[in-house]
């Protein structure tokens, strides 16, 4: 199977992964211009320490905090491993649907590979949650879920219009369990991979939010890559039947 084609590449540390090294979404897509529109919920301040905020790589291209948020602590810091966050494995995402796209597409549990990037499935059609973020339906912090816009050879993904998507828009999120979490979109923007705003996006504190991540803008033939992440924001409705 080929891989899909270069893309932008999200610099993100996870405070559960502090230890592995530097995080980083790559996800592909072909260039185009999409209009943001809404707003996202504030991410406000952390004091769960399963968050999972980003942190500054030193890199000037990206806008993250310097510091792991007030709240935060270190893998170093625990005092052994009684300490360490509980996960509920039967909120893990599985799936993904996405009615006014026509898309209903696997969602696999992705984490860091070996040179320190976030994973992401290697077939466009299938979606990855990155496990160091929220389980779908969790009370705070955002549920974060990449994927592929498009691949050279591979065609269209699973996120190959997720710019279409407009406010009000439906999602729904599988669980492990089986369980249908209903979204609505609140937010849609496009953001130059320069001013990506890690923090808010990758944040384990605020109101509880899906974040839907892929990418967008002109191809620049120099670097191989995209300009542009198009992220999509939705918040959890109260009715939870599965039905869109």
């Amino acid at each position: 199977m080929t891989r899909p084609r270069p893309a932008i590449v999200v610099a993100v540390l996870s405070a559960l992964a502090l230890i592995a090294g530097l995080a980083v979404i790559v996800s592909a897509g072909s260039g185009s211009s999409v209009a943001s529109q809404g707003a996202r919920p504030a991410a406000g301040s952390s004091t769960d320490p399963s968050a999972s905020d980003p942190v500054s790589t030193g890199d000037p291209s990206s806008d993250s905090p310097s510091a792991l948020p007030e709240g935060v602590r270190r893998l170093s810091d625990r005092m052994d491993a009684t300490e360490l966050p509980q996960r509920d494995l039967s909120a893990v995402p599985r799936q993904i649907t996405i009615p006014s796209l026509g898309v209903d597409a696997p969602i696999d549990i992705v984490g860091l590979i070996g040179d320190g990037k976030v994973e992401v499935p290697t077939d466009v059609r299938r979606t990855g949650w990155y496990q160091y973020s929220q389980v779908a339906g969790s009370s705070i912090g955002s549920t974060v879920v990449v994927g592929h816009k498009d691949g050279v050879e591979q065609g269209a993904g699973a996120f190959y219009n997720l710019g279409e998507l407009q406010l009000g828009d439906r999602i729904v999120v599988t669980t492990e369990a089986g369980e249908g979490l209903r979204y609505e979109v609140v937010a849609r923007e496009s953001f130059d991979k320069e001013v990506v705003p890690l923090a808010d996006l990758f944040s384990g504190a605020g109101p509880h939010r899906l974040t839907l991540i892929t990418c967008g803008g002109p191809f620049d033939a120099t670097t191989l890559g995209y300009t542009d992440n198009v992220v999509i924001t939705a918040v959890a409705l109260s009715d939870r039947r599965g039905d869109a």
